[in-house]
């Protein structure tokens, strides 16, 4: 019964990234790691300031590649597929990293690291955005 209800959490929650995912112009995919100190000590920032700036964003969506181990990889890949970036995000394993995607083209405008403060990261998003 719980393999039945997670299995559905699971679906729902894909079908409603795929749904949000989609008419948007921009991902901003963060590749992290658990073993990267860059990603951990900057973790908060993306999760608690990044991510919940362009939560109802209509053309930019935030998505979180985990290369920590085959389990979050797994975990990744069905937001990653649902926001049109898997491919690439199998090209960017360079942890601590932020890629920002025109989805139109399917090319990185820019690369960045988490290192950067928020209004840094903002503005190069901001920057595509205006270029598309």
């Amino acid at each position: 019964m719980k393999r039945i209800f997670l299995f559905l959490a699971l679906s729902l929650l894909t079908i409603s990234v795929a749904f949000s995912q989609a008419n948007k112009k921009l991902v901003v995919m963060v590749t992290r790691a658990n073993w990267c100190p860059p990603c951990r000590a900057n973790e908060g920032k993306i999760n608690n300031e990044l991510i919940p700036a362009y939560s109802t964003s209509k053309d930019v969506a935030v998505v979180i590649n985990d290369i920590t181990n085959k389990k979050s990889k797994a975990k990744s890949k069905p937001v990653l597929q649902s926001a049109g970036v898997y491919e690439i995000s199998q090209k960017e394993q360079a942890t601590g990293s932020i890629a920002i995607i025109n989805l139109a083209n399917g090319k990185i405008v820019n690369r960045m690291h988490v290192v950067y403060d928020t209004e840094r990261i903002k503005k190069a998003i901001a920057d595509a955005l205006a270029g598309i």
